[in-house]
């Protein structure tokens, strides 16, 4: 099974983190059904391409580890929620689908994340659009950034 079944899972996981990202934008909230859609997506890679499940379960782990971070001491030491439990289900989903490839490789991803975000909201600041208080869907920075990151990777 060559490039071909590869689009499918391209196309497919595209269409999961376009729904996660409109969900995350309107309601502020991510399903578990399409976190759990990834998973599913990252169990048929494995047996369809017959690659290591333990990679995935560690992508799975490490993934969200700064996020887990981020939503624990961060919350504790500014006295509010900083990020969603919800994002830390989507980091852990896509770690889980990518597979654990170095560390390197998380370093770029959450790079990629966090300079998309920052940008957006320096853009906003600039634009006077931002509202103090205002909650800023974080789901759509990382599917942007899940999907710059597999375009870089391929090249």
């Amino acid at each position: 099974m060559g490039r071909p079944m590869i689009e499918v899972f391209d196309i497919a996981i595209i269409f999961f983190l376009i729904l996660i990202s409109l969900q995350d934008l309107k309601n502020k909230i991510i399903p578990n059904s399409l976190t759990l859609g990834i998973i599913f997506l990252g169990v048929l890679k494995i047996i369809f391409f017959h690659l290591s499940f333990e990679m995935s379960f560690i992508g799975f782990g490490v993934y969200p580890i700064i996020f887990l971070i981020i939503y624990g001491y961060g919350s504790d030491f500014l006295k509010k929620e900083i990020i969603g439990f919800g994002d830390i289900k989507l980091m852990s989903s896509l770690g889980f689908y990518l597979g654990y490839t170095g560390i390197y490789s998380i370093i770029i991803f959450y790079n990629i994340i966090f300079i998309l975000s920052f940008g957006f909201v320096i853009l906003d600041f600039i634009l006077k659009k931002y509202k103090k208080n205002e909650e800023i869907a974080f789901a759509p920075f990382i599917c942007i950034g899940f999907i710059i990151y597999k375009i870089l990777v391929n090249i």
